[in-house]
């Protein structure tokens, strides 16, 4: 998300609820249209947020029920991240109403949305890499011995059974430092889901791993919806959405647009509501290359960062450089600017 934030440590403070009296399947909640039912874990109406008097989410709204998975959808400045931010109690919505399992909730704070049963995933890793792997999983909820000292042993234990539990071939005991950014990303979420959370919130979860990782993911999330764990799926991935989601609610420039089944849209659709137009009927943009090269590299490489790179960049093209994180695209495109490649050797 575009505003990262720990979740913080230590025991959290109650959480402040203004408390809704228990509700018939068909009962509404006061002055905001939404229906309380069994089902029912999240439901957030006409929320608002500005910064400094410009507004960043004008009326965002969702329906989260147990056992779905409800995609998020937008594009870059949709406000989502905002939205999202407020469900985790790291801002306050100016106003709007946010009901989770039949109460109306302001949160505070991270913590008491996670001492709700509310936990998120986000995009930015911030692993402690001098920690073992289950170090990190439980820092700051570690079990005791006596009362006093971490279980490392314990900590380990419990750590290994959860990834066997989700499918993630990752050694408890090993160092973050050692791990690829995938495995690391894979860590992260396994954190998520240790909480026991009834709600859970991924934003870009596939963007750091591969497709190997991805299908292992979303076994593990078809067996959180069969314990009746509902979670907002963020992705920029249109082909992610359609393989884990059910539902799906779109946001454009910090409005609601469109909530349903994805069952009744299909692709084209949902990229119509992303960006606000039909895109059916533009033609393909025209190269204005020239074939002249700007720039060629050939076996190109950096110890430790990149190796045996080869392209060529000609004059009027736009040239994409695709990877995952941690695959070395920005260290190659450091290395290939003038100032720098001028102080190194090409190979």
């Amino acid at each position: 998300m575009a505003e990262p934030a720990s979740l913080g440590e230590g025991k959290p403070e109650q959480a402040h609820h203004a408390v809704v009296p228990p509700a018939s399947p068909s009962q509404t909640a006061p002055d905001d249209g939404v229906v309380v039912d069994a089902d029912l874990l999240l439901a957030a109406t006409s929320i608002s947020k500005a910064f400094a008097g410009v507004p960043a989410l004008v009326d965002g709204r969702i329906r989260l029920k147990r056992g779905s998975v409800h995609a998020l959808c937008g594009g870059n400045g949709a406000g989502k991240s905002t939205f999202l931010n407020i469900l985790m109690g790291l801002h306050r919505a100016d106003a709007g109403t946010v009901m989770v399992k039949g109460r109306v909730v302001h949160y505070a704070s991270a913590a008491e949305a996670l001492a709700d049963g509310i936990a998120i995933i986000t995009q930015e890793l911030s692993p402690v890499l001098d920690m073992t792997v289950a170090e990190n999983i439980y820092l700051g909820r570690e079990p005791r011995r006596m009362g006093w000292f971490a279980d490392k042993a314990k900590m380990e234990a419990d750590a290994t059974a959860l990834f066997a539990r989700l499918g993630f071939d990752i050694d408890a005991r090993a160092t973050m430092r050692s791990l690829s950014v995938a495995k690391i990303q894979l860590v992260e979420i396994a954190k998520a889901i240790s909480r026991e959370s009834d709600i859970l919130i991924m934003d870009e979860p596939t963007s750091a791993i591969g497709e190997k990782e991805a299908a292992t993911l979303f076994k593990a999330i078809r067996s959180l919806q069969d314990q009746g764990v509902g979670i907002i799926y963020v992705s920029h991935r249109l082909t992610d959405i359609f393989s884990i989601a059910d539902s799906y609610t779109v946001f454009r420039d910090g409005r609601f647009i469109e909530a349903g089944d994805l069952a009744d849209i299909d692709r084209q659709r949902l990229i119509s509501l992303i960006v606000g137009r039909d895109l059916r009927d533009q033609e393909a943009r025209k190269s204005t290359s020239t074939g002249e090269p700007m720039l060629s590299v050939s076996g190109f490489g950096r110890h430790g960062q990149f190796e045996d790179i080869s392209l060529d960049l000609a004059k009027g093209e736009i040239l994409g450089l695709y990877g995952l994180m941690g695959a070395g695209r920005s260290e190659f495109a450091n290395a290939s600017s003038p100032r720098i490649a001028r102080r190194r050797a090409w190979s």
